[in-house]
This record gives structure tokens, sequence and C-alpha cells, in this order.
């Protein structure tokens, strides 16, 4: 048996049919490798952008970072103002002898004094010892008048508050009657300073 000879012709043809086969596929593999290039070149130019926003972004967040700090150095010395205002436990002023004392002064009479146990009370992180006071009082409705306002502006009561002021003035029978003295009770609050 003789092996298979092409012709001329032939050859050509098997010739130009393989080179249009390697032109076709050279063709395909440029044409994705250009969509690949072009979405690559539109990735690279949106990072680019995204990079630029982040570095101009990052002078903006650093100045803000320095405002919130000097607002945090600003706070921080309110509370520590705020912690030297206010006694500290054991330091605390003795309320009943300055109750008892601007009882006096005001010539009204203590017909009770008592002060409840100490309580913790938490605001914003700090931790306050509470201590309520309560005290009656009785005399001249002026006096009464006069003792709650001396409390309210008395610098020894700086870091306590008056929560209930309760007044009664009894009433005349007649006009030959002596009338009964006002009786006061008053409900004090002292703060102490307990930390963090």
């Amino acid at each position: 048996m003789k092996g298979i000879t092409f012709g001329k012709t032939a050859r050509l043809v098997l010739g130009v049919g393989a080179f249009v086969i390697i032109l076709a596929t050279l063709f395909i593999v440029y044409a994705r490798q250009s969509s690949e290039r072009k979405e690559l070149e539109t990735n690279l130019a949106g990072a680019q952008t995204q990079l630029s926003s982040l570095i101009s972004g990052r002078g903006v967040m650093e100045t803000q970072l320095a405002e919130q700090q000097d607002k945090l150095a600003e706070a921080q010395a309110l509370l520590n103002s705020a912690r030297g205002s206010f006694p500290k436990v054991g330091a605390s002023i003795e309320y009943d002898e300055v109750l008892t004392e601007l009882a006096a002064s005001w010539s009204l009479e203590v017909k009770s004094l008592t002060a409840n146990l100490p309580r913790e009370k938490k605001l914003q992180g700090v931790t306050f010892l509470t201590v309520a006071f309560d005290v009656e009082v009785s005399g001249e409705t002026n006096g009464i008048l006069g003792m709650v306002s001396d409390i309210a502006k008395d610098k020894r009561f700086a870091s306590a508050t008056v929560d209930v002021v309760d007044i009664t003035i009894p009433q005349r029978v007649s006009l030959w009657q002596v009338r009964e003295p006002s009786t006061a009770k008053i409900e004090l609050v002292g703060y102490s300073y307990l930390g963090e």
C-alpha cells in the first residue's frame, strides 16, 4: 500500500486552513485579553479614585480626631473640677449641725432631725454617695422661709439639694386665739464623691 500524497493544491488548501484556524484562535485570545484589560483598567481607575478619596478623607478624619480629643480633654477637666467641688467620703460636712445652727438663727425649734443611711447613686459613670436628711422645724412662717433660703445660699450646702419643703400654717379660729406655730418638713440630699 502506498502512502497518501497530496497534491500541491491540497497542501496549499490545508496550509491556508491551518493558518486561518491559528489566526482565528489568536484573534479570539486577543479579544478576550482586550476585554479583560479594559475591565482591569476600569477597576484600577475606580481603585485610584477610592484611594484619592481615602487620602483626602484621612485629613478630615485626623482633624475630627483632634477636635474630639480636645473635647475629651475639656470634658475631663470639667469632670475633675466637678469632682473637686464634691466632698470626699468622710470629709463631708455635718449637715445636722449646720441645719440646727440655721434653725436657731431664725428662732426656729428643731422638732426632729434624721439622716437616712447613705446610698450609692451612679450618674453618667460617676458614683456618688447620697445621704438624705429630714428636718422638722416649727416657728414663724417668715423664719421657715428664711431658713430654706439660707440653705439654698449657704456654701456649706454646695453639694446638696433641697428636695421637698412641706410647710403647714395653722389657721386662727378667732382673733383672740394665739396662733399655733407654723411647721415645716424639709428634705435635703447631700452628695459625696465616691469615684468611678
